[in-house]
């Protein structure tokens, strides 16, 4: 299990109430709760319209993967699935709910109880290879 970074989820929370809903929030989201890195470099028009839908291209040894992020920004359970186990939040909106809850797992380091199953239906799409 990672570290949380305190930072990047204030960072994150504050984002959350400044700018509209979009899958690229989604996928920096994604990515600061699971403590990884996104590989896609955003060079090449497929991976700026992979970032736009929302996937993070996750490498290892044996192992280049993309992954669809759940819609934390715009869709009201997966924002709720980041609420650390205990926290609730009364708002409907969910960039408000997903602003609390990095904060608050910023603030607790407790880990999130993951993401809406829906999301795990979505098609990652499938950049071009570069050539």
């Amino acid at each position: 299990m990672h570290v949380l970074c305190p930072g990047l989820l204030f960072e994150l929370a504050r984002r959350c109430l400044q700018v509209c809903p979009s899958r690229a929030l989604d996928a920096r989201i994604y990515c600061a709760i699971h403590g990884v890195t996104d590989a896609n470099d955003l060079i090449t028009a497929p991976g700026i319209e992979a970032r736009a839908q929302g996937a993070v291209l996750l490498l290892a040894p044996g192992l280049r993967d993309w992954v669809s992020t759940p819609r934390f920004t715009s869709d009201l359970d997966c924002a709720k699935s980041l609420l650390p186990p205990g926290v609730l939040a009364i708002s409907r909106d969910p960039m408000i709910v997903c602003s609390t809850a990095l904060a608050a797992l910023a603030m607790t380091q407790a880990p999130a109880r993951g993401w809406h199953p829906r999301a795990a239906d979505r098609a990652a799409p499938t950049p071009a290879p570069r050539g």
